[in-house]
C-alpha cells in the first residue's frame, strides 16, 4: 500500500495548558469554563477537551484528542473557548497550526513533537499561548520506508573481522 492511496490520516493532539489568556485586554478570572476545540481546515467536524475551571487564564487540560486529517488540509484550527452561559459560548483565542510544522522534515512521521502557538483574538490581537504535542499516526498495515525505519541516514553493512576472545582475572582481550 502507497501513501496515496489514503484521503487522510489520524493525527494525536495533545491540549496540555494555555498560558496568559484574557478577555477585552484583561486575564481571565477564576471558575471560567475554559475548553479547546480542534478541527482540520476546511471542514465542520470538531473534537474538544473537558471544562477547565480552576485554571483562569493559565488552564490546563492535559487531554489527547484524535483527528482525522485530510490529506490536503494545511492547517489544523485550534480554538480556546469560553462558556459565558449554558447556551452561550466565545472565543477567547485562535491558533492556525500549519499541517508542515508536524509533517514535514525528517522526522519519521510518528514522531512526537511539542508546539506552543500564538493565539489571537477576533480582532488579531495577541491573545496568549497554547502548547499541544503533536503525532502523526501510523494507518495499521502501512510498512515504514527503510529511511525512516534506520533513522536518518542510509543504512551500510561493515564487515568485521573475526575476533579471538581470550579471558584473564582483568577482562577480556581481543586478537584480530
Amino acid at each position: 500500500m502507497a501513501y496515496a492511496e489514503f484521503s487522510s490520516r489520524t493525527i494525536e493532539i495533545t491540549v496540555i495548558s494555555g498560558e496568559n489568556l484574557q478577555v477585552r485586554g484583561k486575564p481571565i478570572k477564576s471558575k471560567s469554563d475554559l475548553f479547546v476545540t480542534v478541527q482540520p481546515d476546511l471542514q465542520n467536524d470538531s473534537v474538544r477537551t473537558k471544562i477547565d475551571r480552576d485554571g483562569a487564564g493559565f488552564p490546563r487540560w492535559n487531554e489527547k484528542l484524535v483527528v482525522d486529517l485530510p490529506m490536503h488540509a494545511a492547517f489544523v484550527i485550534v480554538e480556546v473557548c469560553r462558556r459565558v452561559s449554558s447556551r452561550k459560548i466565545k472565543i477567547v483565542g485562535t491558533a492556525r497550526v500549519p499541517v508542515a510544522d508536524f509533517t514535514a522534515g525528517y522526522l519519521p512521521e510518528s514522531h512526537l513533537q511539542f508546539l506552543s502557538y500564538r493565539l489571537r483574538d477576533k480582532r488579531g490581537d495577541r491573545n496568549g499561548v497554547v502548547n499541544l504535542s503533536m503525532r502523526v499516526k501510523m494507518a495499521a498495515g502501512i510498512e515504514l520506508p527503510l529511511l525512516q525505519k534506520q533513522g536518518i541516514g542510509v543504512q551500510v553493512t561493515v564487515p568485521m573481522p573475526e575476533t579471538k576472545v581470550h579471558g584473564g582475572s582483568r577482562g577480556a582481550v581481543s586478537e584480530y
